[in-house]
């Protein structure tokens, strides 16, 4: 099926009969992760917006008793469950048919949303016509910035972007700012980005109706693929540093266990390709074509052997630490890096009455 083809425009009636429009539709799609969407929907009822909102989760067949402890926690969500884990963006895709938001506000499940980030953004599309997405910045559990803002992949991003040895060896040098946006610059004022992460993305209504729904082929690059899309269609993609989103990146249910970890390998280097694919659009069969194969390809391979070895070195660190009770500590769920989430207990917050309460 070809993603294009069935544009969101063509809304689904919802469920519920219910049709008046909110100002903002946050839609999470989640999977295995129930502590972590927990601590996600607190932070978003504790920093909600000024104006009517809707909140979607989109429970992606979990079986760890997420859609229960959504029902029994945040009654006012609206719950939508796939019969089978149908993956990112198709969840999401999901979600978009059903929102009713002037705004639409892609969230990922292990995120916690600060102060003003949502109402900061909502203030900035608002302000700027031109933007066709705007990103919040993204913090690691300790603090520091995550790299979510970047070029659009290109053969250069290869050798210089997040995941490149060249890139983690000398982190400032002038090619890898080229593609690593948040490099060299001081990140107080926003700017225009080829794209931001998909983890905190708030985009138009108007716009996701005139570009259409996200790549479902796609589990990786989602975000590269319709900021590309955006900004074919003329608007601007925009990186808004004075909005903060705390990520707690791989720990939603992606990267649990030796099986998904190389899966996301394989799915990595396949977006990589249909990326290329899609936005280049040459002959299978041109030189820069076989480079780009031949690139991509070589590229799974190390990263293959790579995570082998790690998988390796944690079996025998275990092995030889049985004795004394050494053992790998997989996420499970809980929220990382920030004890006040951590210790939160699974009970209702107080929150802000939308137009649906």
């Amino acid at each position: 099926m070809n993603p294009r083809a069935h544009p969101v425009a063509e809304r689904k009636p919802l469920s519920d009969g219910v049709t008046e429009s909110v100002t903002l539709s946050v839609i999470i799609p989640t999977y295995n992760a129930r502590e972590l969407l927990a601590n996600c929907l607190r932070s978003i009822y504790q920093n909600s917006p000024g104006e009517p909102y809707e909140v979607i989760v989109v429970d992606d067949a979990s079986a760890d008793g997420t859609s229960e402890m959504v029902r029994a926690h945040f009654p006012e969500v609206r719950l939508l469950r796939n019969d089978v884990n149908r993956h990112y963006a198709w969840s999401n895709n999901r979600a978009l048919a059903q929102a009713r938001g002037q705004y639409v506000y892609l969230l990922n499940n292990d995120t916690i949303v600060l102060a003003q980030a949502i109402d900061g953004m909502l203030a900035f599309l608002r302000e700027h016509p031109d933007a066709g997405a705007v990103g919040s910045k993204l913090l690691n559990g300790d603090g520091t910035v995550q790299w979510s803002v970047k070029s659009l992949p290109n053969p250069g991003s290869a050798l210089f972007g997040a995941r490149s040895i060249l890139t983690l060896m000398f982190p400032n040098n002038r090619q890898s700012r080229k593609h690593l946006l948040h490099l060299g610059r001081k990140l107080d004022q926003p700017f225009i980005a080829g794209y931001v992460s998909s983890a905190s993305i708030m985009i138009p209504r108007k716009v996701v109706e005139e570009v259409g729904e996200l790549d479902w082929r796609l589990s990786y690059h989602v975000d590269a693929d319709y900021c590309k899309r955006i900004a074919d269609a003329g608007y601007s993609c925009y990186y808004l540093p004075s909005a903060t989103v705390i990520h707690f990146d791989h720990k939603g249910g992606t990267m649990v266990s030796l099986r998904r970890r190389f899966r996301s390998l394989i799915e990595f280097h396949l977006g990589s390709y249909i990326f290329y694919r899609t936005h280049i659009r040459q002959s299978p069969w041109t030189p820069m074509q076989i480079i780009v194969v031949v690139g991509i390809f070589s590229r799974f391979l190390l990263s293959l052997m790579a995570q082998g070895f790690a998988e390796l070195s944690y079996i025998a660190i275990a092995l030889a630490g049985k004795n004394v009770g050494l053992r790998r500590q997989e996420p499970t769920g809980a929220t990382g890096d920030l004890p006040i989430w951590r210790a939160a207990p699974l009970a209702a917050p107080a929150r802000k009455p939308t137009a649906d309460c």
